[in-house]
């Protein structure tokens, strides 16, 4: 009997997953869209243009929203699936019976939703350019755009690794819980609407705060994007990317492999 290699049983999951997805790709575009589309309607452009908020402001707004848009896609992509198919289809007891390593069904899994987190940053990109095109001041380089494409990597991988912990951890009866209830103080404590620096007037929240994957990612987004804007250090920001993204990817891992061992 012909051994069928780990590669190819991973690319074929990854497939089936991705197609899926493509069913329902109408569905796919509004879920990840309409929270960018209101914050960058709002804050991006009707609140500038009336005074509320400085010109200025969408420049600093913009690398949060491809930050943010990134992170809750791909921890959508990852945990949602992976919730469903441990509680209510039950279709990862299939997969586990393949004639891989349980990491490796893990791995398709996460690989899914980093596809989806840059396709989430991308859907962004035509937003903000309808709203705020005349009002941003964004500046990449050609020395800068390899570094801006290692953290949306980085970013990617990010997503997918906190949704493994997140799909381990949430129920599908909890899902309707985990916006209100974990990704909104994930956005808003996020650094998208400030920069980490302008939060030395309340230290404590400044400090705090850093738990939050979604304020280094942001952070080293606007360093490369928009540097006119003063933002946490280059190094501290990613150190805060891997670390965060290390501690989940070990957390989420151990719980997956202790529920596959349950199933």
């Amino acid at each position: 009997m012909k051994k069928i290699s780990s590669f190819k049983v991973f690319t074929t999951m990854v497939k089936r997953d991705l197609v899926i997805q493509l069913r329902d790709k109408w569905e796919f575009i509004f879920r990840v869209a309409m929270l960018p589309f209101v914050l960058i309607l709002v804050y991006g452009y009707i609140l500038p243009k009336i005074g509320v908020l400085d010109a200025s402001f969408p420049s600093q707004m913009f690398p949060g929203m491809v930050g943010m848009s990134m992170l809750l896609t791909g921890i959508h992509g990852t945990a949602v699936p992976l919730t469903m198919d441990f509680n209510n289809s039950r279709e990862i007891e299939d997969r586990l019976q393949a004639p891989v390593k349980t990491g490796v069904v893990a791995l398709a899994k996460m690989t899914v939703g980093f596809i989806e987190s840059f396709i989430g940053g991308l859907i962004v990109l035509p937003i903000s350019l309808i709203f705020m095109a005349d009002q941003i001041n964004v500046t990449i380089t050609l020395s800068n755009v390899l570094p801006l494409i290692g953290v949306l990597v980085l970013t990617a991988i990010t997503s997918a690794c906190l949704g493994l912990l997140v799909g381990t951890i949430v129920k599908p009866r909890q899902i309707a819980a985990m916006f209100p209830g974990f990704l909104m103080p994930v956005v808003f404590t996020g650094a998208i609407f400030f920069s980490w620096e302008s939060l030395s007037n309340v230290p404590v929240f400044q400090w705090l705060v850093l738990i939050n994957p979604l304020v280094h990612i942001n952070e080293a987004l606007r360093f490369f994007m928009t540097p006119q804007i003063l933002s946490l250090d280059i190094w501290y920001s990613l150190l805060g990317i891997v670390v965060l993204t290390v501690l989940m990817l070990f957390f989420g891992s151990r719980r997956f492999v202790s529920m596959s061992k349950n199933k």
